[in-house]
């Protein structure tokens, strides 16, 4: 999907957002950017665009080498598909449940009714198709998960995303810059709900698994798109010259930061940061004007999450 450019201004090494209340200096010039209400909702577009998405159980996914889950997903991957849209755009999920219990898709921020709230009445039954109607009005990156029952009765959320129901929806603004985008969703696993991990025996046979290396007890427990360690997670990539956009989700149980080496930015109130902090089912969008380059660690920065699996590399060229 084609992205219209703007011009990239940069203060010292930050860069400003064309929403941002503070001005920005370039040079000897200082550009006032006018701000813009984050509660108006974009416009429509009249443009409607269409996933079909298919939860299945008891998918062998690979976390790591000999690390093998036993997931529930959204068209066998976890996280799902990304939903990428513009500001504006109506998004139809048709979600078919080929699992055994009831699932469901659920978002944020979204404009949507009841009947497509992905709770309660909205859920997707066993052998059932069902369509969930979402009005994307606000820009940004959100998250998208199960809101089953669950087994007692209960919303279900966090079973549903800790077997491997989420994914991320990617609402573009209209006029925004043209990035090099990684997408990052932050999720927790059951260690319990795994079919082989490296160094644990299986309990039915008394066997290890043939392959993979030994993390020690939080091994595979934190994952960064569905994947733990360097040896696994595909790397992100940035270039000097050019905007690294940063499009994180954490959906798990447990707090998170997402932590960049050699790196800074401006947060959401405006202050300089390298590490972020995301509790569960929250999210952020932040940029910067690549000028660094190297292979450097990306991971959470709470130590037994990184000890996890949440840790991956940035290469920068």
């Amino acid at each position: 999907m084609n992205r219209l450019s703007r011009p990239v201004i940069r203060a010292s090494l930050l860069l400003c957002f064309g929403g941002a209340l503070a001005a920005c200096s370039l040079e000897n010039e200082t550009v006032s950017p006018v701000a813009r209400d984050p509660l108006t909702p974009y416009p429509s577009t009249g443009v409607t665009r269409t996933f079909d998405l298919t939860i299945t159980e008891g998918v062998p996914w690979e976390v790591g080498p000999g690390a093998i889950y036993k997931a529930t997903t959204y068209n066998g991957t976890i996280p799902g598909p990304t939903l990428e849209v513009d500001a504006g755009d109506r998004i139809v999920v048709n979600l078919t449940n080929a699992g055994t219990e009831a699932y469901s898709v659920h978002t944020h921020v979204a404009v949507f009714d009841e009947a497509s709230d992905g709770a309660h009445d909205s859920l997707t039954k066993p052998g059932e198709t069902r369509q969930y109607v979402w009005d994307a009005l606000y820009a940004g990156t959100f998250p998208y998960h199960d809101h089953g029952m669950g087994p007692e009765g209960g919303t279900g959320e966090g079973e549903g995303a800790t077997k491997g129901l989420v994914g991320a929806v990617v609402v573009h603004a209209p006029g925004e810059a043209k990035a090099n985008e990684s997408v990052v969703v932050l999720s927790d696993f059951d260690t319990g709900n795994y079919q082989s991990l490296p160094g644990v025996a299986d309990p039915e046979t008394g066997e290890f698994p043939p392959e993979g290396t030994y993390h020690g007890g939080h091994q595979y427990m934190h994952t960064i798109n569905g994947k733990g360690y360097t040896d696994a997670i595909p790397p992100f990539h940035g270039k000097v010259g050019e905007v690294s956009r940063f499009r994180v989700v954490s959906i798990g149980r447990e707090f998170h930061t997402w932590h960049i080496h050699g790196h800074r930015w401006l947060n959401e109130a405006g202050a300089l940061t390298d590490n972020v902090v995301l509790g569960p089912g929250m999210y952020t969008t932040f940029e910067f004007l690549e000028d660094n380059p190297g292979v450097w660690p990306v991971h959470c920065h709470v130590p037994d999450h990184m000890a996890g699996g949440m840790i991956a590399d940035y290469i920068v060229e």
